[in-house]
């Protein structure tokens, strides 16, 4: 499991690792989009990701997200990925 370099305080209180993660995570996504984020979606991806990702640094964590999200699937039809069977002759059979 990820451990912060030092506990993150707000308050005076120390968050939990699981609150820092998410703080990370999220600061560093913000980043990455230049502030041009909706801060309840980011919440959401962050809560999402982190059951999958608890063990790598958020920061690194949030950059693979990131990467992630901006590649684009090539502009083709969905039967493009597919090779289709030749219809069968069902007469054949009798």
């Amino acid at each position: 499991m990820w451990k912060p370099d030092r506990p993150l305080m707000i308050a005076g209180r120390a968050l939990s690792d699981h609150d820092t993660w998410l703080i990370e995570f999220e600061e560093e996504f913000h980043e990455l989009c230049d502030g041009q984020i909706d801060p309840l979606w980011l919440a959401g991806l962050a809560c999402t990701l982190y059951p999958l990702n608890k063990d790598r640094a958020p920061r690194e964590a949030a950059g693979v997200a990131f990467t992630t999200l901006g590649y684009e699937l090539p502009h083709r039809a969905l039967e493009d990925f597919f090779v289709l069977a030749p219809p069968s002759d069902r007469s054949a059979l009798h």
